[in-house]
């Protein structure tokens, strides 16, 4: 669509402006609960770090899934799949946070980090989402809907379904940015992980850029909204049940 805003890479800009967006939602959440200073500015260091890492994630999962499908046409490409990008940036911002700043200021990963860091996640991918649309990919299926765009590739009227997911990622993470700032704040990761992973799953069948298909049957996002619904299970399971528990055992104390 307009891959190019003046000078700069569209794509590129959007996800700045969403990283943006995410560090004045952590800003918010640190007011808001009085927050040290330091200790916010260090995660969203180890938050910047882990999004580059996980922009290599996101490269080379789609590569893989191109390499799967077939290996004997694969050409490298610098296509992404975010679900690559979420896994290589957790796993890295996990791994700065118990090197460094759980050993530095204690345990904050329920408390604090997996209150407000879902609500960034969701603004920062609306916000790409956008970059998709500008840079015409993610796609969906060709429609004479009304609700079609047509694309300047000669692919015709089609689902405007990268702007349908940052609508939705938007008003996910406003959404989730004031669950997180109320006393059932806790509740915002598995909330973000049952949203995202149904929205995903379902949105899949009317995306019409083909990203390989990791399990049969199943596209690769599919395959990971399957994983990231069944860890929303656990991590809610772990909410309501062991850790009330340890918590009333605690207060009888």
């Amino acid at each position: 669509m307009y891959p190019k805003i003046g000078i700069f890479d569209s794509y590129s800009l959007l996800v700045i402006l969403g990283l943006i967006f995410a560090l004045v939602f952590i800003e918010i959440y640190r007011k808001k609960k009085k927050l040290n200073r330091i200790l916010i500015s260090i995660i969203e260091i180890n938050g910047l770090i882990s999004a580059f890492i996980g922009f290599i994630g996101a490269v080379l999962f789609q590569n893989l899934y191109d390499f799967i499908e077939n290996p004997s046409t694969y050409k490298w490409s610098w296509a992404m799949t975010f679900y690559g990008g979420l896994v290589f940036g957790i796993l890295s911002f996990l791994l700065g946070y118990f090197l460094f700043i759980k050993k530095k200021f204690g345990p904050c990963l329920e408390k604090d980090i997996f209150v407000f860091v879902p609500s960034c996640i969701a603004i920062a991918q609306g916000f790409g989402r956008i970059g998709c649309f500008l840079a015409g990919c993610c796609y969906g299926k060709a429609t004479t809907s009304w609700i079609g765009i047509t694309f300047p590739n000669g692919i015709g009227k089609v689902i405007p379904t990268n702007l349908m997911e940052a609508l939705f990622l938007i008003i996910l993470g406003v959404s989730l940015l004031l669950l997180s700032l109320t006393k059932n704040g806790k509740f915002s990761l598995p909330v973000y992980l049952f949203s995202y992973s149904i929205w995903r799953f379902m949105i899949e069948f009317y995306r019409g850029d083909h990203r390989g298909e990791f399990v049969k049957g199943l596209s690769p996002s599919q395959f990971w909204s399957i994983i990231m619904f069944l860890i929303g299970i656990g991590y809610l399971a772990y909410l309501l049940i062991y850790k009330k528990r340890v918590d009333q055992e605690r207060s009888t104390l």
